[in-house]
């Protein structure tokens, strides 16, 4: 098991060094550049002034030498400074953002595992019938509405017209006068909406991989064998069946850990939440390479451990992989 685990670690390097090389070239195929916009609105900045904007940011090299220069900061774990106005290094912008995407994120996965699993099962156990149509029709029409949709009903429902939760931000504005509990129940409350829709739209897929999984095991002989023993169908489906139909499910939650990183951009932009989606949609409308370029490193090594952590799982939940 420790050995397979180096090979992947091993791996990973390769697979993060592709995704840089691809991701580099392609956002410097985006039209526009850094400090141009300004330059083309001004009548009196001359072509010696741009060539110089050029300079000043490095554009004016070939691109693989640029890329060269990247990389070699970036094994030294130096992202290299923000384009932005603030010049700030791009390690400490992320540093700010990166741990609120990271909890909404865990929030949302554990909130597709609490939910989608049950009703997987609940749809497998009782298939085909109303409660099974459904919640199947409730969980794809989730699944089908657009995120940012969603996300403004949402607000226009609970925050507008309830005035239950608060619709922007992360904390309020008298945040620093509350006392712990407070500070706690107010970031909650800002939570809720964000976590909600940003799992809404994979539990669809989650429930479904666990009922089609779980039917399949439920049809092995060994089940019939079970059930033929006289054993309860709870523990048959609990101790027999369940483990056993969590693999693919494993593969699928470790697969969508790219879909939540990428969706923080939406619902991070329309709640206005400081994450890393919102900083690296205001980067890519800047064309800040050095900070896309460094969230798209971090998201794609969590990523990557988002699948080494559902390989591992599949350890945990099949002994006959750990034995191997």
């Amino acid at each position: 098991m420790l050995q397979y685990l180096a090979k992947r670690l091993v791996f990973m390097v390769p697979m993060i060094f592709g995704i840089t090389l691809v991701s580099f070239a392609v956002i410097h195929l985006v039209p526009g550049e850094p400090g141009m916009l300004e330059a083309e609105m001004n009548p009196k900045v001359t072509r010696e002034a741009r060539e110089r904007i050029r300079a000043f940011y490095g554009l004016d090299k070939p691109l693989y030498v640029q890329y060269w220069t990247w990389l070699k900061r970036i094994v030294r774990l130096d992202f290299g400074t923000s384009f932005a106005t603030d010049r700030r290094p791009v390690i400490d912008k992320i540093k700010e953002r990166l741990p609120i995407t990271m909890l909404i994120n865990l929030l949302s996965m554990g909130l597709i595992f609490i939910f989608g699993i049950p009703i997987g099962v609940y749809c497998a156990r009782y298939k085909d019938s109303i409660m099974d149509k459904s919640l199947t029709s409730f969980v794809f029409a989730g699944y089908a509405a657009p995120t940012f949709w969603v996300a403004l009903l949402a607000m226009i429902f609970f925050g507008v017209y309830l005035e239950m939760l608060p619709v922007s931000g992360i904390k309020s504005y008298d945040f620093s006068d509350m006392n712990i509990f407070e500070k706690v129940g107010d970031v909650s409350k800002h939570l809720v909406l964000p976590v909600a829709i940003s799992a809404v739209g994979s539990l669809a897929g989650i429930s479904r991989y666990m009922k089609s999984s779980l039917l399949e095991v439920l049809r092995q002989e060994y089940i019939t064998t079970a059930y033929a023993k006289g054993l309860p169908e709870k523990m048959v489906i609990r101790r027999h069946a369940l483990r056993n139909a969590l693999l693919p499910v494993i593969t699928i939650l470790g697969l969508s850990v790219p879909g939540l990183i990428g969706g923080s951009v939406i619902f991070e932009s329309i709640f206005s939440i400081p994450g890393m989606g919102q900083l690296f949609y205001f980067s890519v409308m800047a064309r800040d390479y050095p900070t896309i370029m460094g969230i798209l490193v971090i998201g794609a090594f969590l990523t990557l451990i988002g699948n080494l952590i559902a390989d591992v799982s599949y350890a945990v939940a099949d002994p006959r992989i750990r034995i191997g």
